[in-house]
């Protein structure tokens, strides 16, 4: 693998991403993997306004206005008056919303636990460099929000 074509490494490891990110769908009533991103970037945050975390998250205004009030309508955010902006508010998760975070989060590490199963002990240590390789590079992309500079 040594030398190969960072090229076709990349579209396996998109092929690779992209698939599990599809197998990991949701019950009917649980949250997408779009909530749960809004959801775990609040979390990092705080607090944060609504304009702030679309641009966060790379989704358009109206988009996030949905995502919003359907997680509010869930009861999973708090919104509160921003201190240096009347005008604005800024989002944080309810009680419910971490507890929700929280089990997407368990959930979605049982499946690809299950997956590494099927993952030969010797390629679990490949497997593992390779994630810390890929978490550094994330960290090093945009270092104030851990995300990488473009989405994909």
């Amino acid at each position: 693998m040594i030398g190969a074509d960072r090229g076709d490494l990349a579209r396996r490891l998109t092929f690779v991403v992209g698939t599990i990110n599809r197998r990991l769908r949701p019950p009917a009533d649980g949250l997408s993997h779009v909530a749960v991103s809004a959801l775990s970037s609040i979390s990092r945050a705080g607090a944060v306004r609504p304009g702030d975390l679309a641009r966060m998250e790379g989704i358009a205004a109206p988009g996030m206005t949905r995502l919003l009030a359907d997680l509010e309508q869930r009861g999973l955010l708090e919104r509160s008056a921003d201190p240096h902006d009347g005008r604005s508010t800024l989002l944080s998760l309810s009680t419910a919303g971490e507890r929700e975070l929280q089990e997407a989060r368990t959930s979605r590490s049982a499946w690809v636990a299950g997956l590494l199963d099927h993952v030969a002990a010797e390629d679990l240590e490949a497997v593992e460099r390779a994630v810390t390789a890929l978490e550094a590079a994330l960290l090093a992309a945009t270092p104030e929000r851990g995300r990488p500079a473009q989405r994909v």
